[in-house]
């Protein structure tokens, strides 16, 4: 089941990693994910162990950004990979059936190559956002319902998400949406949280 709200962690926000992560599970985040690009592997599992742990009362699985090696030594409940980071048939062998595999979409040309194994698909980015300076040309609600059209995976649509969005996502077919400054950056984040998940179970 992939909830509506997934969080992804903001290494530059003003708050701790861990403090966000507890905020966006009290405001109703169903998933968080880890994501860093330059902690050293031995802190970012370590990170994520906190993580694991600090989420376990609010029954929120924690789902790893890109590391298939940290993922699999942690037991994380996901792992989520990008078009650059290898085969996801090869990856799905090495962290075995059980681990939620995910895999982000930027084109409807790459829906064609997506190999069995994968769970869900992270469709975007919607809008620009600074929170990937290199992120793909952004495809719009149009785009991304286009791209939801053409799979039965569930999609997850990310890059810029506020609660505006939520409307136009579900009703071109999302599962949901993958948010990190509009939690990470708010002042309330547990307030901001609940903000788009009443936006979403509202339409």
């Amino acid at each position: 089941m992939i909830p509506p709200i997934c969080f992804v962690t903001d290494p530059d926000a003003p708050q701790p990693v861990i403090a966000q992560a507890i905020a966006a599970a009290e405001g109703g985040a169903g998933w968080v994910q880890l994501r860093d690009k330059t902690l050293p592997d031995a802190e970012f599992a370590a990170l994520a162990r906190a993580l694991i742990s600090a989420l376990a009362p609010y029954d929120v699985p924690l789902i790893v950004n890109d590391r298939v090696a940290v993922a699999i030594e942690i037991g994380a409940a996901g792992l989520h990979i990008g078009q650059s980071d290898g085969d996801p048939s090869a990856i799905r062998r090495r962290i075995g059936p059980d681990m939620l595999l995910g895999l982000s979409i930027e084109t409807e040309a790459q829906i064609g190559a997506v190999p069995p194994g994968v769970d869900y698909l992270g469709v975007g980015p919607i809008h620009a956002t600074g929170s990937k300076p290199d992120h793909a040309t952004p495809i719009g609600h149009a785009g991304f319902a286009a791209i939801a059209a053409r799979t039965d995976l569930p999609c997850l649509a990310i890059g810029g998400i506020t609660a505006a969005d939520a409307s136009a996502i579900r009703t071109a077919g999302g599962a949901g949406v993958a948010v990190i400054s509009a939690i990470s950056r708010a002042s309330d984040m547990a307030r901001a949280t609940r903000t788009l998940r009443n936006a979403w179970s509202d339409i």
